[in-house]
């Protein structure tokens, strides 16, 4: 009881008088920026002295333990927060959770603790982490104890006025009950996901690709939750800046030479401002300034320190004198920068907003609109054709199908929401697909229009920074970082350009081998016909259907097929699609056997 008089008194002295330490202009409490997202960094007494003096300035915000550490860095201008290395030692684990009866008094202790070494009554408390993240629900009775064991400590901290910050990794489930967990935690504080990366993998992917994918890393825990109903001013990132090289934990992972490492680490500050700002996201943590044994020393971390400090905000630290000679100083590198009115550029071009959005009218989906958009202006330079070669074929369209008037044309447009500059695109995209073909015919190559034309576009896409990382086409991510672009077939919206009703050639039946536990992989022929916009792979329990369409629209003749039942056997066909909509006949039926 001795200890909570004592804490109280402090409580009581530190709302009378404000908290020890320097305070920020437009800053809460205790110190911290009133703006969001909050950088925090770790900071506790196993980060070295030439990091902490990194570290210790104003404008830095440092997660610490203990009194003497968060002091020395609050008098030197920084503000602190508490962190739990050990939260286990309170809460318990999945298999082994503790005692409900003692939560209430473990986390009152906690809070005393906190309250000591931020001196302030209402501190940010980041807890070190939750176990078990992804298990599936309806949960063990240990877990759902542990869990109820997290919950009650998050809830007391608020409570008693603190801000309590969950950390995790891994996969987490959302699903199912898990989901109403989740939001009872976020009404309580706040969710930190632990984005740790690869150096070595980011750097050889390149500018482009490697930025991209810690962006998308983020963005997809963050919306992940937010489909669940936790705002973004409840959810943060930390990322990784850990020295030791155990397989798959992330950090610098050896990378050499120091000046690769550096920019890998001025990327992750740039990326996660990005996302921040794009998602509104409450708060960035670091990690990875402490030394926890031998594999973990390295030399350059105080120069990482400075350079992280200096890619999030050039008044913090002198990053390029740090890193040194051979340093990469560009802070615009794999940045989302495009002009205004663009919504993704790439080396071939840029695909305008409006363009996207006159699609949009006509496709009623911004995801179609804008990869029909990109695909045009990727394939705009591989073949010329004639603006009166459209003006013709939009001739033909009038005298065909409306009599010759031009109104009645016009009249249709606008009930497809079709412009007239859309119409001459599609008419434009569809002869330049004949030009094509008559380009590869004449070299002599036996590529069909779509796989060249998909190749080509996918190496457009590999070097697209598009606005939020809204991105055409579909991929894999996270297992891959490629994405096929692929054919929408607006055509089919707008018969009456072309007047096409003849269906593309009926694929082969597919061959399948296993690809693991419950994965098959599906291939057939590719097929020749110009007007090819793709495939469609359809899957059946019983032989002869009824078949249920899977997987995306394919613009390749190949489909893995994941998440199946091991030991049940499926019966596949494929189905052609080409520009004007237009469908072959189904494919003969193959069936396999879901490996084990």
């Amino acid at each position: 009881m001795r200890s909570i008089t004592i804490v109280a008194a402090l409580v009581a002295s530190i709302l009378a008088f404000g908290s020890t330490g320097s305070r920020a202009r437009g800053a809460d409490s205790c110190g911290l920026p009133s703006t969001a997202p909050l950088w925090i960094d770790y900071g506790e007494a196993n980060v070295k002295q030439d990091v902490r003096q990194v570290l210790a300035r104003p404008g830095v915000i440092v997660a610490s333990s203990g009194t003497v550490v968060p002091k020395y860095f609050r008098d030197h201008g920084a503000a602190t927060v508490y962190f739990v290395l050990h939260f286990p030692t309170i809460v318990g684990e999945p298999g082994d959770p503790a005692d409900p009866q003692s939560i209430e008094g473990a986390a009152d202790k906690l809070y005393a603790r906190a309250v000591e070494s931020t001196a302030c009554a209402t501190p940010r408390i980041a807890l070190n982490e939750l176990f078990g993240p992804g298990l599936a629900t309806p949960w063990s009775q240990t877990n759902a104890t542990y869990r109820a064991n997290v919950l009650a400590v998050m809830q007391r901290l608020r409570d008693r006025g603190a801000r309590p910050e969950l950390l995790l990794q891994g996969n987490p489930n959302t699903d199912g009950d898990a989901a109403e967990w989740w939001r009872q935690v976020a009404q309580t504080g706040d969710l930190v996901y632990e984005s740790y990366y690869d150096a070595k993998r980011i750097i050889g992917l390149g500018t482009v690709i490697g930025t991209r994918r810690m962006r998308l890393g983020e963005r997809s825990v963050v919306h992940q939750f937010e489909a669940i109903g936790i705002t973004p001013d409840h959810l943060g990132i930390m990322l990784g800046f850990h020295s030791a090289q155990t397989p798959g934990i992330g950090g610098r992972q050896g990378l050499q030479p120091t000046q690769a490492w550096l920019r890998v680490v001025k990327w992750e500050a740039t990326q996660a401002a990005q996302v921040a700002g794009d998602e509104k996201l409450g708060s960035v943590w670091s990690w990875g300034w402490g030394t926890f044994g031998p594999e973990s020393v390295d030399p350059d971390k105080a120069a990482a320190a400075c350079v992280y400090l200096w890619a999030r905000d050039q008044s913090l630290c002198d990053g390029p004198a740090a890193a040194g000679t051979g340093f990469s100083a560009s802070l615009a590198e794999g940045r989302i920068l495009v002009p205004s009115g663009v919504s993704c550029t790439f080396a071939g071009g840029r695909v305008r907003t409006a363009a996207v959005a006159a699609l949009s009218a006509l496709t009623h989906s911004r995801r179609s609109a804008l990869s029909a958009a990109f695909a045009s202006v990727a394939l705009r330079s591989a073949a010329p054709v004639r603006l009166a070669d459209v003006l013709r074929v939009e001739q033909a369209a009038i005298d065909r199908v409306f009599h010759g008037s031009r109104r009645g044309y016009l009249e249709a447009l606008t009930r497809s929401h079709a412009t007239l500059g859309v119409a001459r695109t599609l008419i434009r995209d569809e002869l330049r697909r004949r030009a094509i073909a008559e380009m590869l015919s004449a070299r002599g190559s036996s590529q069909s229009v779509l796989e060249w034309t998909a190749d080509r576009e996918a190496r457009a896409v590999d070097s697209a920074i598009c606005v939020n990382d809204e991105l055409p086409g579909a991929g894999g991510f996270p297992q891959t970082n490629a994405r096929e672009v692929g054919v929408v077939p607006l055509l089919a919206r707008m018969p009456y350009l072309f007047g096409d009703r003849n269906p593309p050639a009926t694929p082969a039946a597919p061959s399948i081998t296993p690809g693991g536990v419950g994965t098959l992989v599906l291939t057939w022929p590719a097929l020749a016909d110009v007007d090819l916009a793709g495939y469609r792979v359809y899957r059946s329990t019983v032989s002869g259907g009824p078949y249920t369409a899977i997987g995306p629209f394919l613009d390749r003749p190949t489909l893995i097929d994941t998440k199946l039942p091991p030991g049940t056997t499926f019966y596949y066909v494929v189905r052609a699609v080409d520009t004007s909509g237009n469908t072959s006949e189904q494919s003969p039926e193959l069936a396999a056997t879901a490996p084990a």
